[in-house]
C-alpha cells in the first residue's frame, strides 16, 4: 500500500498498533499461580540453586488405544531414574518388567548429559534404559502417569514412552494364553499370602 499525502495529512487513517494477544484473556490470578508453583517439586540445579518443576499428567489415552486387551509400554529413561520408577511400579502392584541398556539420541542430539553437577558424553549416543511392561488396557493410564511422575526432571533427555497393542500373551511354562498368562502368579506376593 502506497502512502499518499492525504493519509499523512489525515491522522484518522492511521490505526494504533495492537497486540496479537488482545483476544486472549489471561486465566487465573497471581494467587493461583503462586499456589501452583508451591505445589511443584523443587529440583536442584548445578551450583545448589533450585527450580520448581510443574507436575504434569499424560493426556488420557482412552481415545488413542485400540480394542486390544493387552498393551506393551516401552519407556526410554535416564539410567539413574530406573530405581525410582521400578519401586513405584512395584508399589502399584505391577510385576513383570523387563529392562535393557540401550544407546541413542533424540531431541538432545547426543549432547552431554548432567548428573550430580558433572557433564559426561563420549560420543553422540547417550546411555539410556528401556523399560518394557505388558499389562491390561485398564492399567495403561495409571502406569504412564507413574512413569512420568518418577522419571521427569524437566530437562531435555527425560525420555519417551511408547504404547503398543499386543495381540496375545502365551506363558511358555504352562501354555496358558491371554489373561491367565498375563497374570503374575507364583511370585513373592502369592507366597506371602499362603503363609
Amino acid at each position: 500500500m502506497a502512502v499518499s499525502s492525504a493519509m499523512v495529512a489525515n491522522p484518522s487513517t492511521f490505526r494504533p498498533l495492537q497486540s496479537p494477544f488482545r483476544d486472549f484473556a489471561f486465566m487465573g490470578s497471581v494467587a493461583s499461580l503462586s499456589s501452583r508453583l508451591t505445589a511443584a517439586k523443587p529440583r536442584c540445579l548445578s551450583g545448589g540453586a533450585f527450580r520448581a518443576i510443574r507436575p504434569i499428567r499424560a493426556q488420557s489415552s482412552s481415545h488413542y488405544l485400540s480394542d486390544a486387551k493387552f498393551y506393551k509400554i516401552e519407556a526410554i529413561l535416564r539410567p539413574w531414574r530406573v530405581s525410582q520408577v521400578s519401586a513405584a511400579l512395584l508399589k502399584m502392584g505391577i510385576r513383570g518388567v523387563t529392562i535393557s541398556d540401550v544407546r541413542g539420541f533424540g531431541a538432545q542430539g547426543g549432547s552431554a548429559e548432567r548428573q550430580g553437577g558433572s557433564e559426561f558424553s563420549e560420543d553422540k549416543f547417550l546411555a539410556k534404559v528401556k523399560m518394557e511392561i505388558v499389562l491390561t488396557k485398564d492399567q495403561v493410564d495409571a502406569v504412564i502417569d507413574k512413569i512420568i511422575e518418577k522419571a521427569r526432571t524437566g530437562e531435555i533427555g527425560d525420555g519417551k514412552i511408547f504404547v503398543m497393542p499386543i495381540a496375545d500373551i502365551i506363558r511358555i511354562r504352562t501354555g496358558e494364553r491371554g489373561e491367565s498368562a498375563e497374570r503374575m502368579s507364583g511370585g513373592r506376593a502369592d507366597m506371602s499370602m499362603a503363609l
